[in-house]
């Protein structure tokens, strides 16, 4: 029995397969770069810990994800992360920004917590800039101060090089 039928443009099927595989491909390289994330900020010594790992929130009945959700200690604030393996685009701040005021919205508590802030790491920058990882921190209202105790985005490309180096590498030794 063949696993797929003959069309006009291909074999039928072929292109669902390949979309499942390169999602499962995208998860597989997004939970990489969460798990260096966690090793990197969630220390005690950045005053940050882990709250979860691809938090699912709802909306509207409109499934929302955070890719690593922290929270600083000291300054009693959510920094909401999102992963985007694939081609920065402009679009996808916006989505970030509404990532984070869901944050505000359903899981801080106002008059405890300072406002959440959000970071956006894509492994790759637009097809008119230079390839590499592109990092864009939403610290819009905060203080140079406060700003410095969080991650700062050239420390972070600079972890998505490193998991990009290590997986080419994996997959240049296979």
């Amino acid at each position: 029995m063949n696993m797929f039928r003959r069309t006009e443009s291909g074999p039928e099927g072929f292109e669902d397969i390949i979309d499942e595989i390169t999602e499962s491909i995208r998860r597989t390289f997004t939970g990489i770069v969460v798990d260096h994330l966690e090793d990197l900020l969630a220390l005690p010594d950045r005053h940050m810990c882990v709250v979860d790992r691809h938090m699912e929130l709802m909306e509207d009945e409109r499934d929302y994800s955070v890719d690593l959700l922290l929270f600083h200690v000291t300054q009693l604030r959510y920094i909401a992360i999102q992963v985007h393996v694939g081609r920065f685009n402009p679009v996808l701040i916006g989505r970030t920004r509404y990532t984070v005021s869901l944050v505000d919205d359903l899981v801080r508590i106002p008059e405890t917590h300072r406002p959440t802030v959000g970071i956006l790491l894509c492994t790759d920058a637009p097809a008119d800039q230079m390839a590499g990882p592109v990092a864009v921190a939403l610290y819009d209202d905060l203080s140079p101060a406060e700003q410095s105790g969080l991650p700062l985005p050239l420390e972070l490309t600079a972890l998505v090089d490193r998991c990009l180096d290590t997986t080419t590498a994996k997959h240049a030794v296979s």
